[in-house]
């Protein structure tokens, strides 16, 4: 039976690649192919699948680099006529998501990661009565603060914002710009 906790990852990836009569090595964090005209890099990182035509060499350090970048590797015919045999892509298993689905629906984890991150974000603690909507009131005096800071600091008039929930497309910050101060 097929695993359905399988999820690809193949986005902003250059679709395929293919190679023959060629010997692909590695190149310090990548890999290049080498063959009579001389070396090519191959920007492995954003590669989706490297197809492999006949009379091509892989070295186990280039299988090694496509491994870590989630790169599928096919062994193909002449001009991908055939298809033979492939290594495993850029899929992985979703337990991670799987936990942090776990955490975002449990009312009681959630509270304790979301006070561990502000904890870690501003290396302050909060107390332990406060709900959810009282930390991110929290979280929104500090962006105020923030803003009124660099506003300050920059010379640029900021005066808040002005929200209406029901049209968010209708929010405007009101700010006048000016030149910045001379130091």
């Amino acid at each position: 039976m097929r695993n359905m906790q399988i999820i690809p990852r193949l986005s902003d990836s250059v679709s395929f690649l293919y190679i023959e009569k060629a010997v692909i090595h590695r190149k310090q964090n990548t890999i290049e192919a080498v063959d009579e005209n001389g070396r090519i890099p191959i920007p492995v990182a954003s590669l989706s699948v490297l197809m492999l035509g006949p009379g091509t060499s892989l070295s186990h350090a280039a299988v090694n680099i496509l491994a870590k970048n989630g790169c599928l590797v096919a062994w193909v015919g002449e001009n991908i006529s055939r298809f033979y045999a492939q290594g495993m892509g850029e899929t992985y298993k979703a337990y991670k998501l799987m936990q942090q689905a776990q955490l975002v629906c449990d009312a009681e984890k959630r509270k304790k990661v979301v006070v561990a991150m502000y904890r870690m974000r501003f290396d302050q603690e909060l107390e332990e009565n406060l709900t959810l909507p009282q930390i991110r009131g929290h979280e929104g005096v500090r962006m105020r603060n923030a803003y009124a800071y660099w506003s300050r600091q920059t010379g640029v008039n900021w005066e808040g914002r002005q929200y209406n929930f029901r049209k968010w497309g209708a929010t405007q910050s009101t700010v006048l710009y000016q030149q910045p101060m001379q130091s």
